[in-house]
């Protein structure tokens, strides 16, 4: 799993100067033909004036305004507010529901829900090694059903004014799938995604696939075979890279090389977590140049934008109430103006109670979130 810009120059209308060139007296206008020959001088003055102003305009563009264009062309007019809430669907099947009121309060918008991968004995029994026994006869209970239930959750969503994002969750012990049953199994969710209206797609939460860049393309073809939405990559967290001084140059350069394989996508989604070894001023730098790196890579490959599918801090870190708090105001205000979508990590901030798992509520992470997604963002 898985910053603040310099303000952009915004071109000022320049008026071009104009020189008046003394007139020889003439003698008043006589008729048709004196009335004709003014009209004639001042569309010549008003023509030169514009060809001079959108020279100008020309210029700005190609100058001040394109060094910072790959900040200037992600100012989001809608941004996705949304929750990340893994476990969801081991918790009472009416959660959602009655806790839309909470959401909406806090200003949710969007509910990122996350459909079964596909499972092999070797997948469940890495399931029981991390949750235990009770969570694995869980998953057993539901893989039956667990198509309806994200139905049900989607239509929950959509009949309370929330727009749904939808993925397929990571796959425990990926060397026991193949790679065309982890395909068809996003190709199955793509087409529930079509069927009901989901706003937001993306194909596989932070794949991790032999060939990367070749398989997120195959993949985002198979997926607009069957699916017209918004489509996401969904990845981890950013490696920055640790040999190049990260500034505008730089990332001006990324920019301008040739499309990569983001090249689809409506946005390039990325997790942003607080790690163990870094402090809070370390996370809020690593924040800033993640969001440019990303923001250059977007603009090279043509994609809308980018989105913070999921952040917060690494649950085994020892945190106060405060600290994680600020941990998630960081990612908000390093990305306002910036970022398209931010999904906050419920489990940081909202009470989990499932088999071998349980997490309290955070109030003042709540209203950091509050604040944001219903003031500022």
């Amino acid at each position: 799993m898985e910053g603040d810009a310099p303000q952009v120059p915004v071109a000022q209308e320049v008026q071009p100067e104009v020189k008046e060139v003394p007139q020889t007296p003439q003698q008043p206008p006589v008729g048709s033909q004196a009335t004709s020959e003014s009209t004639t001088h001042t569309k010549s003055k008003k023509g030169l004036k514009l060809k001079i102003l959108i020279i100008l305009m020309i210029l700005v563009g190609l100058g001040i305004g394109g060094f910072f264009v790959w900040k200037k062309v992600f100012v989001p007019t809608a941004v996705y507010k949304g929750i990340w809430p893994p476990l969801l669907f081991f918790e009472d099947p009416n959660y959602l529901a009655s806790n839309i009121p909470k959401l909406k309060d806090m200003g949710i918008n969007t509910v990122f829900l996350v459909a079964f991968p596909p499972f092999t004995e070797q997948g469940l029994e890495k399931v029981e090694e991390v949750f235990g026994s009770e969570l694995m006869e869980r998953v057993k209970e539901l893989i039956p059903i667990e198509e309806q239930i994200v139905i049900d959750n989607i239509q929950t969503a959509h009949r309370n004014g929330l727009k749904v994002a939808l993925t397929v969750g990571d796959i425990p012990a990926p060397e026991s799938v193949d790679i065309e049953t982890i395909n068809s199994r996003i190709g199955e969710v793509a087409r529930l995604a079509e069927e009901y209206d989901v706003e937001l797609f993306t194909p596989l939460n932070e794949p991790d696939m032999p060939n990367t860049g070749r398989w997120r393309q195959e993949i985002l073809h198979r997926i607009k075979e069957v699916y017209h939405g918004e489509v996401s990559w969904n990845g981890a967290g950013v490696g920055l890279p640790s040999d190049k001084e990260l500034n505008d140059e730089f990332f001006r350069e990324i920019a301008e090389q040739p499309p990569g394989d983001y090249v689809g996508y409506d946005y390039i989604g990325f997790g942003s977590q607080l790690m163990p070894d870094q402090t809070l001023e370390e996370y809020s730098e690593y924040v800033e140049k993640s969001i440019d790196y990303m923001l250059a890579q977007a603009e090279r490959d043509g994609c809308k934008g980018v989105i913070i599918t999921e952040f917060g801090a690494l649950i085994e870190i020892s945190l106060s109430e405060e600290e994680m708090a600020r941990a998630f105001e960081i990612v908000l205000e390093k990305g306002k103006d910036k970022v398209s979508g931010f999904f906050v990590f419920r489990i940081n901030f909202l009470e989990v109670n499932v088999p071998g798992v349980f997490f309290k509520e955070n109030l003042k992470t709540q209203e950091v979130i509050k604040r944001y997604f219903t003031e500022i963002l």
